[in-house]
């Protein structure tokens, strides 16, 4: 096997310590990131590379998915980092009745086909 050559075009510095969840919103044009340490999801203008919105999560952010016009994150919750799946919007934030638990509230990882939600499970570290 030949070893992978990789060209780097770009690299932007993080705008919090820890990124973890990123997402694509193609509706709105922005970037969406979540700082595991700081508990907090931040939506990034790319040509200007700025934060254009800071939210507090309800939890630590561990993954998120562009669906629809909305976002959805897998959020660990509480002292034992139970997962959780809440969706989000701007105007609303996240949501409280939108809340589904992972299996055995363990996963890290969303993905979404434009039909499909899927989770991944990862262990807990």
């Amino acid at each position: 096997m030949a070893d992978a050559h990789i060209i780097e075009k770009h690299r932007f510095p993080s705008p919090a310590p820890t990124p973890q969840a990123l997402s694509w919103d193609g509706e709105h044009q922005v970037l969406w990131m979540g700082s595991r340490d700081l508990r907090r999801i931040y939506a990034i203008d790319p040509k200007k590379w700025g934060v254009i919105e800071k939210r507090e999560a309800p939890g630590i952010p561990w993954a998120a998915v562009a669906m629809n016009g909305a976002l959805r994150f897998t959020i660990g919750e509480g002292p034992d980092d139970d997962r959780y799946i809440r969706g989000f919007t701007l105007k609303g934030g996240f949501s409280e009745t939108h809340r589904i638990a992972c299996p055995e509230f363990t996963g890290s990882y969303l993905s979404f086909d434009g039909e499909h939600r899927d989770r991944k499970h990862s262990p807990r570290y």
